[in-house]
This record gives C-alpha cells, sequence and structure tokens, in this order.
C-alpha cells in the first residue's frame, strides 16, 4: 500500500486531535429538496476543502428538506466535537470554553482553566466532561485528567493516572477510548514504538469512578489497540451491562498487519477483556482490516464503518475519496450485514446518530451528493432524508437541544 510514512501519519493524528440484505427508498432527484425550517434539534457539522473550513449546521429535521453551509452555520476553528443542549464546548490549550448558539453564531460564555494538556474529552453523563491530555511522551507515562460540571463551568476534580507498557525505547501512549460502567472507568490506549507502530497489544485500564483510584492494567494480544485512533469516533456499545469494544488495526492509523480487526468484551463489573469473547471481523471480511466505529444501536446490535482495501491506496483516500460501507454487526452472534448505502468518505469522522430505534447516518458521496439516510432498526429499512449543502463533507450528526 502506497502513501505516507508511519512518522508522518502520526504526525497527522496528533494534529487531528490537538485541533481537537436492505430495502431503500425511491427518491425523485428531479424534484427540488424545501429548505428545512429554522431548528437547533440536530446539529451537522460539514467541512469544505478549498480553503479547508469546517461549519456547524443547525436543523429541525433529519428526514427532509435541506440544510446549507451557504450563508449559514457557524465556522468552526477547531476539531472539537463537543455539543451538548444547545451548547458548544472546545477543549484546547489548556481550557475550557462554553458556547451558545445564537443567530447562526457561537458566543462565548464561559471559559475556565484546565491542568495539563487538553486532547481528549469524554461526556460521563449530560453535565459532566472529562478532559484528558491523551497523550504520554517518553519517558512520561502519566496520563492527567479534569473532571467539569459543564452547568456551572467548575471543576470538580483533577489528577493523573500512571500506565504501564512504555518502554524505554518506544515513542508514547494514546488513549483511545473511555467509558464509564458500573462505578468503573475503562481506558484503553496504545503503545507506539521507536518506528511509529502500535505494539500487537491491547492495554486496558480499570479505574474506580469518581474517586479516580484503584488502578488496574491488563493486556491482551489477540488484536492491536482497542478503541480508536480520535476520541470523535465512539467505539464501545453496551449489551446486558457488557462492554464490546471495537480495536484499531487500520494501515494508516496502527500499522498492525499481524493482527485482526475485532471486537473485545469487557464481563459486567470485570477489569479485562473477556478471554471466552473474540468477534474476529477481518476472518470475516477476506483479511480486511480497515474498521473504524461502532454505534450503539441496543439489543446487541452496532453500526461500523469499513473502508474497502481496494480502494485505500494512499493516505489521501482516507479524506477524499468514496470509500467506506457501513454494516450492522451482530455482538452476540457474530454477524455482520451490508447497509444498502452509497460509499462514503473521510476517516475522521462520527457521522451516525442512534436515538428512538433510529439510526441516522449522514453519507458523503462524491456521486450521489450529501445526504442524511434514517434506518429503521427493527425492519431495516434505509430513507434518504435531508439534503446537506455547500460542503464536501459531512463528519458529525447529534442532538444538540432537546
Amino acid at each position: 500500500m502506497k502513501g505516507l510514512n508511519k512518522t508522518t501519519c502520526l504526525s497527522v493524528m496528533m494534529a487531528l486531535c490537538s485541533m481537537f440484505v436492505m430495502s431503500c427508498s425511491d427518491s425523485d432527484d428531479d424534484n427540488p429538496t424545501v429548505e428545512t425550517p429554522d431548528g437547533d434539534e440536530f446539529v451537522l457539522v460539514g467541512s469544505v476543502t478549498n480553503p479547508a473550513a469546517s461549519y456547524l449546521l443547525a436543523t429541525g429535521s433529519l428526514t427532509t428538506g435541506s440544510a446549507s453551509a451557504i450563508g449559514k452555520g457557524a465556522e468552526l476553528a477547531t476539531a472539537s466535537r463537543l455539543f451538548k443542549d444547545g451548547n458548544y464546548y472546545v477543549a484546547t490549550g489548556g481550557k475550557l470554553s462554553k458556547y451558545d448558539y445564537e443567530n447562526n453564531l457561537l458566543v462565548l460564555e464561559k471559559e475556565i482553566p484546565l491542568t495539563g494538556n487538553s486532547l481528549y474529552s469524554y461526556w460521563i453523563d449530560d453535565k459532566t466532561l472529562i478532559v484528558w491530555d491523551g497523550v504520554a511522551s517518553a519517558p512520561k507515562s502519566d496520563l492527567t485528567y479534569n473532571i467539569v460540571n459543564v452547568d456551572a463551568m467548575t471543576i470538580t476534580k483533577t489528577g493523573s493516572i500512571s500506565l504501564t507498557g512504555l518502554a524505554s525505547a518506544d515513542k508514547a501512549i494514546y488513549m483511545s477510548s473511555c467509558v464509564l460502567r458500573g462505578g468503573k472507568l475503562y481506558v484503553a490506549y496504545a503503545v507506539y514504538n521507536s518506528e511509529w507502530t502500535s505494539k500487537s497489544s491491547s492495554y486496558l485500564a480499570a479505574i474506580d469512578y469518581p474517586a479516580m483510584t484503584n488502578v488496574s492494567i491488563s493486556t491482551d494480544t489477540r488484536s492491536a489497540y482497542a478503541g480508536s485512533f480520535s476520541n470523535v469516533i465512539p467505539s464501545t456499545a453496551i449489551v446486558n451491562n457488557d462492554i464490546y469494544m471495537i480495536t484499531n488495526t487500520g494501515d494508516r492509523w496502527a500499522v498492525t498487519p499481524d493482527k485482526p480487526s475485532a471486537v473485545y468484551k469487557i464481563k459486567n463489573g470485570e477489569n479485562v477483556f473477556a478471554t471466552d469473547y473474540f468477534f474476529d471481523l477481518s476472518n470475516i471480511s477476506d483479511g480486511n482490516r480497515e474498521f473504524y466505529g461502532l454505534w450503539d444501536l441496543g439489543n446487541g446490535k452496532a453500526i461500523t464503518r469499513m473502508g474497502k482495501k481496494e480502494l485505500l491506496l494512499t493516505f489521501e483516500d482516507y479524506f477524499n475519496t468514496d470509500v467506506f460501507e457501513y454494516y450492522v454487526l451482530d455482538l452476540v452472534n457474530k454477524t455482520k450485514t451490508k447497509l444498502a448505502l452509497p460509499l462514503d468518505k473521510i476517516v475522521h469522522s462520527s457521522p451516525v446518530f442512534v436515538e428512538n430505534g433510529k439510526a441516522y447516518i449522514a453519507i458523503s458521496s462524491g456521486t450521489e451528493g450529501h445526504f442524511v439516510w434514517t434506518y429503521d432498526i427493527a425492519s431495516g429499512s434505509l430513507t434518504k432524508g435531508l439534503e446537506v449543502k455547500g460542503v464536501d463533507n459531512v463528519n458529525w450528526i447529534s442532538r444538540f437541544d432537546d
């Protein structure tokens, strides 16, 4: 496979972080779409490549009409995708900023200082955000955290945890997932060696929350690191209080050709990946290791994106080429079913939002346009909905304001 070298790929990854068979409905492309009535129930982020810019687009519907970045939308200066209750949050440069969205503009409401670098952020609940520095460069192996009440914009706890696995010749530790369950905070991470290749091991730290004590670290060598190369991309699903976590083995983000893409399981209340469960995705995908993201559909099902390896020929193909397919995974029975959607683009993306029995999937197709498709989880039907105009890709979709 051709493209940039591993050091350059990791540099791009760091820059991204620090910036922060189914039925389809017929559509009549000859009928013009109607602009969606104003509303901010949902938010999308779309990007253009020349000149490079990203825009927040609020909409009242994901199933009809259109939303446009042309003359509308607030420009986003970072890769932050923290939206909650009508507010937008940015953690960067040692501070957390909270913005209101008013008349297509982001207005700063409050800003507070943070301890350490601020690269990776995860929602603990609707009012609590944990902000990590996310990267520990050798010889350092500690990750600093800030737990923030976003209503009051106050820090309720700060500190650090010490991780293992970083040898003297290694380069860095990268955080790859953070999920709270049953009074435990589970932090997955990768260790990169001197060649900027992730070690062929999965590291998992289990921490008592909210005390942030009793750190227990385990490893598993059946796949590469669990989680995602970006905290923008979710990597976990919950089934009967067990945690299922996808691994990251793609050629540009982990470079572990000796390990398959897979899904691990953490049994309820335990601190390690279960030895009696291993969902080998590559084994049922002709050896493909290009799986990114896990969006929980409930009832043991989840959506993932798979890059078509025959189309991923250069590094730029991960961003500018239609290469990604969507699959529904049955995590219990270990099967995958392809969704009949156009090919999608851009790897650094979370274009899926799940709510009330529906999954809304924002597809950015170079040939078929930019639309939000509705996947009915119960029936398996797919329906084309909201059109997104004035962007080259849609890389985020979520609820914004109730």
